[in-house]
C-alpha cells in the first residue's frame, strides 16, 4: 500500500526532471518564451473634438451617439452674437477708411493740378514783373504798352485762377468738416459699444485714430483755404501793379517808377518760392493717405483674426467614424480644449511593451507579423511609432523575466480592421525574428 502511494510522487518527479532538462536543451525556460513572444489588445482608434481656443455657449448640437459622420461634417456650433458684432464693427470702420481715403486722394490729386496752375501762372507773373521793370528802365514804347496791357490782363486771370483756388479750399473744408463730424459719430459710437462691453479697445482706437486723422485734415485744409485766400490778395496786388505799371508807361517813368518795378520782380519771385513749398502740403497728403492706408490694413489683420475665430466656433470631424459620446447639450457652456465629442475613427490598433533588447526588432513603418489568438490566423500589422515606456513598465518587464530592470518602450502597431477582428483581442507577435 504504501509503495502505491508512493507512484504519483514518483512520476511527477521524473516527468518535473524531464521536462526540465528538455526545456533547458532548447533554450525554451519561462524567461525564453517572455523574450520571444509579446502579448497586445486591440484596440479600436478614437478622436477627441473639442472646439480650438474657443469657449461659450452651445447654440446647437447636429450629431448624437451612435450616428456615422464623415470628415469636415459639423458637429456642433457655438454662439457667434458677440463676435459678429465685433466683425460687423470692423466693417464699418473699413468702409468710413475707404471713404477717407477716396476723398483724400481726390483732394490730393486736385490740389496739385491747383498747384502746377498756380506756379504756371507765377512764372507769368515773374516774366511780366521782368518785362515791365526793362520797360521802365528804357522808356516806353508803343509795343511796351501793348505788352503791358497784356500784363494786366494775365493779372486779372491770376485774381480769377486765385478765386478759384479759394472756392475750391472753401469746397475742401467743408468735405473735411463732414469727415470730423462722421468720425467724431464713428468714435462716440465705438466708445458706446466699449462701454457697454460689446467693442474692442482695438475698434475704440481706431475710431480715435480715424477722428485724429479727420482733424487734422481738416486743419490741413483750412491752411489751404488762408493760402489761397493770400493769393487771391497777391493777384489783386498784382493786377494794381500792373496797372500802375501801364499808366507809368503811358506817362513816363520816374526815379521812383524803377524802384518800384524792381519790387514787383522781387515779390513775383517771391511768390513763385510760395508755391514751390507748396509742394511739401502735397507731400503730406500723400502721407496721411498711406497712414488711412495702414490703419485699413490693420483692420483688415483683425477682420481675418475675428474669422478664424468664428469659424473656429464650427466644430467639424477630423475623420470618418462613429460618435461614441457627446458631453453637452444646446444650452450650455463649455471651455476651450474640452473634448465634448468623441469618435470611433474604425481603426484598429495595439500596444506592445517591448525591452530594449528586443526593440531592434521593430522599426517605425516596418511590417509585423501578428497572430490573432482567438482566430487562430495571421494578419499583418504597421508600426505607427516607438516611444519610451512609463517606469513602472519597465520595472514590470524587467520582473516578468526575473532581470535586473531595463528600459521598455511602446510599440503601437496599427492593424487593418476587417469584419472578424474585434476590439479586445488579445495579439501575439514574435521578437525573437527581425520585422520588417
Amino acid at each position: 500500500m504504501k509503495i502505491v502511494k508512493l507512484i504519483p510522487i514518483i512520476v511527477l518527479i521524473v516527468a518535473l526532471g524531464v521536462g526540465g532538462t528538455l526545456l533547458a536543451m532548447h533554450g525554451k525556460d519561462a524567461v525564453s518564451m517572455a523574450a520571444m513572444k509579446k502579448e497586445g489588445v486591440l484596440t479600436i482608434d478614437t478622436v477627441n473634438s473639442s472646439f480650438e481656443g474657443q469657449s461659450g455657449k452651445v447654440t446647437s448640437v447636429k450629431v448624437k451617439e451612435e450616428d456615422h459622420v464623415k470628415k469636415g461634417q459639423v458637429l456642433m456650433t457655438l454662439d457667434t452674437q458677440d463676435i459678429n458684432l465685433q466683425i460687423q464693427n470692423v466693417k464699418e470702420q473699413m468702409s468710413q477708411l475707404d471713404v477717407q481715403i477716396s476723398q483724400a486722394q481726390s483732394e490730393l490729386t486736385s490740389q496739385s493740378h491747383k498747384l502746377a496752375e498756380q506756379k504756371a501762372s507765377a512764372q507769368l507773373s515773374v516774366q511780366a514783373a521782368q518785362v515791365a521793370e526793362q520797360k521802365v528802365l528804357t522808356g516806353a514804347r508803343p509795343e511796351d504798352i501793348q505788352s503791358q496791357e497784356i500784363a494786366v490782363d494775365s493779372a486779372k486771370k491770376s485774381v480769377e485762377v486765385a478765386n478759384n483756388g479759394v472756392n475750391a479750399a472753401q469746397t475742401a473744408v467743408a468735405t473735411a468738416q463732414q469727415n470730423v463730424d462722421y468720425a467724431q459719430t464713428s468714435y462716440d459710437r465705438a466708445k458706446s459699444l466699449f462701454d457697454n462691453g460689446l467693442g474692442t479697445q482695438a475698434s475704440l482706437d481706431t475710431a480715435q485714430n480715424a477722428l485724429n486723422t479727420a482733424q487734422k485734415q481738416l486743419q490741413s485744409t483750412q491752411d489751404q483755404l488762408v493760402s489761397a485766400q493770400k493769393q487771391v490778395e497777391v493777384a489783386g496786388n498784382q493786377v494794381r501793379a500792373q496797372e500802375t505799371a501801364l499808366e507809368k508807361l503811358q506817362n513816363g517813368a520816374t526815379a521812383e517808377d524803377r524802384q518800384a518795378a524792381h519790387v514787383q520782380v522781387e515779390q513775383a519771385q517771391q511768390a513763385l518760392k510760395q508755391i514751390d513749398q507748396g509742394q511739401e502740403d502735397i507731400q503730406n497728403g500723400q502721407y496721411n493717405i498711406e497712414l488711412l492706408k495702414k490703419q485699413k490694413q490693420s483692420l483688415q489683420i483683425s477682420m481675418d483674426n475675428l474669422l478664424v475665430q468664428k469659424n473656429r466656433r464650427v466644430l467639424v470631424a477630423s475623420a470618418d467614424g462613429k460618435v461614441t459620446r457627446v458631453v453637452p447639450k444646446a444650452g450650455e457652456n463649455v471651455s476651450a480644449g474640452t473634448p465634448v465629442v468623441m469618435i470611433e475613427t474604425g481603426k484598429l490598433y495595439y500596444d506592445l511593451y517591448v525591452g530594449e533588447e528586443n526593440i531592434k526588432s521593430f522599426q517605425a513603418g516596418a511590417k509585423v507579423d501578428t497572430n490573432i489568438v482567438s482566430l487562430g490566423k495571421n494578419v499583418q500589422g504597421t508600426v505607427r511609432y516607438i516611444t519610451s515606456a512609463p517606469q513602472y513598465a519597465a520595472l514590470r518587464m524587467s520582473r516578468e523575466k526575473g532581470q535586473a530592470d531595463t528600459t521598455s518602450f511602446i510599440v503601437r502597431v496599427d492593424v487593418k480592421r476587417t469584419s472578424d477582428l474585434l476590439p479586445g483581442m488579445t495579439v501575439e507577435v514574435p521578437t525573437n525574428e527581425s520585422n520588417n
